[in-house]
């Protein structure tokens, strides 16, 4: 059951192979009437990473839409355990994919999605697995909503590297966590406060390769009075700028009033 959502909270989404790879190997969903939005990287050298995507992103709309309504879906307390079997889903779903198809063997996907379970919720759920990031812009300020799953970054969180490490660090795009990648998945999901005038915006790392997180913030306010489609097409359009050396895929949904 689809509950009937009054728009407020509207995405828009794009994607381009960008100007160094031969195919694009990301996804994307977005859903208001669900208030689901998703944003699927498929794993650069491994088989298949279009079709991890793309089944990734249809098996996380599936499993959301065919429970839209119920308490797992809408109640605080199991909204979070909620979106990790939906990921959880997705993850046997390519799994079993790769099983029955052998030239699909090691394909994989990161994932992150965000997640309103009413129009009116003052609170918006974010999950993910692997590199794909979530930000929230407000009041002409970005700030991330997820930690990358990479060896970097746990290395980084242990003590063992400074923060200021780079992001060209060989270790950056060693995946600790995504789906397709091992028979259970480690998920992150976190709770958002959230209110009127505030954007939440998804992205395959092909963006924040190119941008940092003042370049991102700076074209959005260049953009501000623009249509979130707008928003999306300036954001990759500066990412192949500066070289994009990778497939660049950004949702943008934006609260309305």
């Amino acid at each position: 059951m689809i509950m009937d959502r009054t728009a407020q909270w509207q995405g828009a989404g794009a994607t381009h192979t960008g100007c160094i790879r031969p195919t694009n190997q990301d996804a994307f969903l977005v859903a208001d009437e669900l208030g689901l939005w998703i944003v699927a990287d498929g794993m650069g050298g491994h088989a298949g990473g279009d079709v991890a995507s793309k089944i990734t992103v249809e098996a996380i709309h599936d499993y959301v839409a065919e429970r839209a309504g119920h308490d797992s879906a809408t109640r605080a307390d199991r909204i979070s355990s909620f979106l990790r079997s939906a990921i959880g889903h997705a993850n046997d779903t390519v799994l079993a994919h790769a099983a029955a198809n052998p030239e699909c063997t090691g394909m994989g996907t990161t994932v992150v999605l965000l997640y309103l379970p009413a129009p009116s919720s003052p609170h918006a759920w974010v999950a993910h697995a692997g590199d794909s990031r979530a930000y929230l812009v407000r009041e002409q300020r970005i700030s991330a909503l997820t930690r990358d799953h990479t060896m970097l970054e746990e290395r980084i969180q242990q003590g063992l590297l400074p923060q200021s490490t780079p992001a060209s660090h060989p270790l950056a795009h060693r995946l600790t966590s995504g789906v397709g990648i091992n028979s259970t998945i480690e998920t992150d999901v976190s709770a958002v406060k959230v209110k009127p005038g505030d954007e939440i915006f998804l992205c395959s790392d092909g963006l924040n390769k190119m941008l940092d997180d003042q370049d991102i913030l700076d074209v959005l306010i260049a953009t501000h009075s623009q249509p979130p489609d707008q928003k999306c097409q300036a954001l990759i359009q500066q990412a192949n700028l500066r070289g994009g050396i990778d497939n660049t895929t950004v949702v943008l949904v934006a609260n309305s009033r």
